[in-house]
């Protein structure tokens, strides 16, 4: 896979996914230029001159990945659809019409769930995006040149607080008890690095054949499987609570998702397993290293 000096424009260069996006695209021989916005209600229009600016002196192609935004559902609904919507598409509707530039979004997988769209606001500020790239991408000038990749749980880098993942690490460094519905969801987790190298053969792609792709392993696990495997690899059963919670409305207990093709999935790491080893390295971190 090999990006032969193409440009990537890069938003959310400091998170974990492009922390690992960033030297993955290097090594395929891509130029990385990052850029940052405030994830605040702060101006919208303000941020995109400033972007439009940066952008105009940048020569050649150019592949615009949003990798940034919020994902914490309790945010308010101003900040996720200011971060996750509006700050995209503002600097998409500016540039569209520069046949230079190609646009990449990602959301989650879950977001076609319409029952947990209704209750999670993360899911429908993405559900929201993706409808919006579909409907640019139907303009015939405009084929292969927008792409919505919904992917499924991304984890490795630091714990996010809100996450299942990251309230189970929380358990796990405190030694509390982790509270938890009777865990039927049914969940895919894929490393960040893997997640990566899957954008990287993306960019690598044409694009002109679908406007919105999953990322998908088609190996889901029950999030309580996925829990007593943790919990009992580091000997804390004891600490699982499951069926305390109820769990949330529209929730994905049957539904598996088709793997996706093989150029794009490519041979990712077994969950539990990475899952573990992952916890056991950030958990040997000091605190307020995370």
């Amino acid at each position: 896979m090999q990006l032969n000096g193409r440009t990537i424009v890069l938003f959310g260069a400091n998170g974990n996914l492009g922390q690992a996006l960033a030297p993955a695209a290097a090594q395929a021989g891509a130029i990385i230029q990052t850029m940052g916005w405030a994830t605040g209600t702060s101006a919208v229009d303000a941020d995109c001159r400033d972007i439009l600016g940066r952008l105009a002196a940048i020569k050649g192609d150019i592949d615009i990945v949003f990798a940034g935004g919020v994902t914490d559902p309790a945010a308010s609904q101003a900040i996720l659809m200011s971060a996750n919507v509006e700050r995209p598409l503002a600097v998409i509707d500016a540039t569209l019409d520069d046949q230079r530039y190609r646009y990449l979004t990602i959301g989650s997988a879950l977001e076609s769930f319409s029952g947990l769209t209704a209750s999670n606001r993360y899911l429908a500020s993405k559900a929201l995006l993706c409808r919006r790239i579909e409907t640019l991408a139907r303009d015939p000038r405009r084929r292969g040149k927008l792409v919505h990749l919904r992917g499924h749980t991304f984890y490795g880098g630091r714990p996010a607080p809100h996450s299942f993942l990251g309230q189970l690490y929380a358990s796990l460094q405190t030694r509390q008890p982790f509270r938890m519905s009777a865990g039927h969801q049914l969940r895919e987790y894929v490393h960040v690095e893997d997640v990566a190298r899957s954008i990287v053969a993306l960019l690598a792609h044409d694009w002109a054949e679908f406007a919105t792709i999953d990322l998908s392993t088609g190996e889901p696990i029950k999030l309580r499987d996925l829990a007593t495997a943790v919990f009992r690899a580091f000997r804390c059963e004891d600490l699982l609570r499951l069926g305390e919670l109820p769990t949330p409305s529209g929730e994905n207990e049957s539904q598996p998702f088709a793997r996706s093709p093989d150029w794009l999935i490519g041979r990712p790491r077994a969950p539990v397993e990475g899952i573990i080893q992952w916890l056991s390295a950030v958990l040997e971190r000091p605190r307020g290293k995370d």
